[in-house]
């Protein structure tokens, strides 16, 4: 089950990297602040010994701020799950949803010293994890998958790869709602690095990355994280962005210049821009940004926590909104069934349970396998849920019909615009030109051709 703020923007921020800041005065503090720059969702660090107090994770939920409790337990290691069942019962009274167990297995500093470069570490990692999925599921809260470093001492896919096939051989049923924390540190590179992910990037291989290539060394990891899930299990699953964007003083790629407050800015301002226009994966719930205490020096907003608060003010312009406070679900969002794996409808523009949908035509003698591949590049990047049921496609906001009317009629798209369906068709004036202009969409990130 996911659990997705009353007025979700999607944006978020890492808390601070500590347990010191959790006191009445933190709260009359940055909550302002947090509402402020649309924040919906807050990565909370917590630890095993003491939880996080009850009155700072009301606070944030009374105020529609989603906390995401962080456990980076270190070394990792199986934990006593007594403490851990004590501790979520108190953060599922409290009501809180989403619990995360550890931090970066895939790289040495998180095991203990001897541990590091055993030929079962992966195993120990997937032993210590799955009594802790188990104990929270136990408790009514939602587990979270472990985010990886990017990149990593062990190589990150090939990490989540070997963990999800020793999760299905022993603990298979622990898969089926199980949610997925991603780092998306941008480090100094553009905000859509990596792009596309291995399907694009088809020379990258673990440990090596071309120099005409790109990896998943950027913000945009969660895409080739999901396409290990997809490959894996079949579908794609839902994820949680634990901590990312670009961090002030980043210069890991000498390809690219250092980044300054400005850049700082500039560089989260694209990620923004992409969450709030709709351009991510559906199944990207959040972006949090890292971290609250580098978006304000001396308790004064920098550059980029000003920018947050400018394009919030920008969507509710944009959005006709006359009360000051965010409209139902700003970015429109529906997650789409096959990503949230319930049937709970999250409050929408339209009130539809898909948020988009791509209708692909049927002929007489069956769905059309052209069609299927002719969108798939439009698909993959941008994961709407997809088919070739007019049914299904009556219950999402927004639906993109693939080509002419020979294969999808005319009243059929008055059909779904009298459902309160936003409708667009994409179609040129044969296959090849319907082919090449979803391949452009993809190409340009551009779920849309127009603001339907």
């Amino acid at each position: 089950m996911l659990y997705v703020p009353e007025h979700d923007t999607g944006i978020g921020l890492h808390y601070f990297d500590d347990q010191d800041h959790y006191g009445v005065k933190d709260v009359e503090k940055w909550l302002p602040a947090l509402k402020a720059m649309g924040v919906s969702w807050l990565t909370v660090v917590g630890s095993l010994d003491r939880a996080i107090p009850e009155s700072f994770l009301r606070a944030l939920i009374e105020r529609e701020i989603e906390p995401i409790i962080h456990l980076p337990l270190k070394p990792v290691q199986k934990i006593d799950q007594d403490a851990l069942a004590t501790l979520c019962r108190s953060y599922a009274r409290w009501g809180a949803h989403y619990v995360v167990m550890f931090d970066r297995p895939n790289t040495r500093t998180m095991w203990a010293l001897g541990e590091w470069g055993t030929p079962n570490l992966v195993n120990q990692f997937v032993d210590a994890l799955t009594p802790c999925i188990e104990t929270i599921k136990a408790h009514n809260l939602a587990p979270v998958f472990t985010p990886l470093k990017q990149g990593g001492d062990y190589w990150d896919t090939s990490f989540l790869d070997h963990a999800l096939t020793l999760i299905q051989k022993s603990k298979l049923a622990l898969l089926d709602d199980l949610i997925f924390g991603v780092h998306g540190f941008a480090g100094n590179r553009p905000a859509d690095w990596g792009a596309g992910g291995p399907r694009v990037w088809t020379q990258t291989r673990p440990y090596h990355t071309p120099h005409d290539s790109q990896d998943q060394n950027g913000f945009r990891a969660f895409e080739w994280y999901q396409d290990v899930i997809m490959a894996k299990l079949g579908t794609p699953r839902p994820m949680l962005m634990i901590g990312g964007g670009a961090v002030i003083g980043g210069a890991a790629d000498s390809n690219f210049p250092p980044l300054t407050v400005e850049s700082h800015a500039a560089h989260n301002a694209a990620i923004a821009d992409a969450m709030l226009n709709r351009s991510l994966p559906d199944y990207l719930l959040n972006v949090s940004f890292w971290s609250l205490d580098a978006w304000f020096v001396n308790d004064k907003p920098l550059p980029a926590a000003q920018m947050l608060q400018e394009k919030l003010r920008a969507a509710r312009q944009r959005l006709g909104e006359k009360e000051k406070t965010l409209p139902k679900d700003l970015r429109g969002l529906n997650r789409s069934a096959s990503v949230r794996g319930a049937s709970q409808e999250l409050g929408g523009l339209a009130a539809k349970s898909l948020y988009h949908y791509v209708l692909l035509p049927t002929f007489e003698w069956g769905a059309s396998d052209w069609h299927w591949h002719a969108a798939m590049e439009y698909m993959r990047v941008f994961q709407p849920t997809c088919g070739f049921s007019l049914d299904e496609a009556r219950h999402a906001e927004f639906v993109t019909i693939v080509g002419n009317e020979q294969g999808i009629s005319k009243s059929t798209e008055d059909e779904l615009r009298s459902a309160g369906c936003k409708v667009e068709r994409v179609c040129g004036k044969d296959g090849e030109e319907t082919k090449k202009r979803l391949s452009e969409m993809a190409k340009g990130k551009k779920r849309f051709v127009s603001a339907i």
